[in-house]
């Protein structure tokens, strides 16, 4: 073992640097957490105002709840990513970039199931095989944040990780059992708690850090 204390820094300033997140990441990535929570949290509130029939199903307020909300991320997102690249600095953790290539392959995959489900689902004009698509955003999501607990070891990560597996659970049991307010109440309660509540928490650190 080396005893030069300057060697000593030098070895803990690289092992920080392995690890230690890009002074902005944290927060952009609440950001966009806390916003696609907002907008698909407030889209399923909506859903459930047409199952009641205080709202249209059909016409330009139901396609405003269709397209809205991702409408809006969208525009939201773009905001984020242009203000970050122009003051994130050079660099970064090896765990950043890895929990960001985590979220890249997640979001790919979503694009894909996009078309898979929905090409099946569409021939078969099923109703069915569409809502599974949710289920695996679901599973998807508790899949990142299992490997986003694995690579921080903070533990309400993997409570936010359990908490997509059973909401894509519940979720899976509707669809199969035909209970739609059960699928658009569990989906509701799943963006909220553990898409915005965790996209707050995140900024609320990063402010704090």
């Amino acid at each position: 073992m080396n005893a030069d204390p300057e060697s000593a820094r030098d070895d803990l300033a690289y092992m920080r640097a392995l690890v230690d997140a890009p002074a902005n990441f944290q927060r952009s990535f609440g950001e966009a957490y806390f916003a696609a929570g907002l907008c698909y949290g407030t889209q399923m509130l909506a859903h459930a105002v047409q199952r009641l029939g205080w709202l249209p199903d059909a016409g330009p307020v139901a396609l405003l709840i269709g397209f809205g909300p991702t409408v809006v991320f969208l525009v939201l997102l773009t905001w984020s990513i242009v203000r970050d690249r122009a003051t994130r600095p050079s660099g970064g953790g090896a765990v950043s970039k890895a929990i960001g290539a985590v979220l890249g392959a997640i979001g790919l995959a979503n694009l894909m199931l996009v078309f898979v489900i929905g090409l099946v689902a569409w021939r078969e004009d099923s109703l069915v095989i569409w809502l599974i698509y949710p289920c695996t955003v679901m599973v998807l999501q508790g899949t990142a944040w299992l490997v986003i607990y694995a690579l921080r070891r903070r533990p309400w990560f993997g409570w936010v990780a359990l908490g997509w597996f059973v909401t894509a659970a519940v979720m899976a049991v509707a669809v199969a059992y035909q209970n739609l307010p059960l699928f658009i109440g569990a989906g509701g309660v799943g963006f909220l708690a553990f898409m915005l509540v965790p996209g707050w928490l995140m900024m609320r650190q990063s402010r704090a850090a």
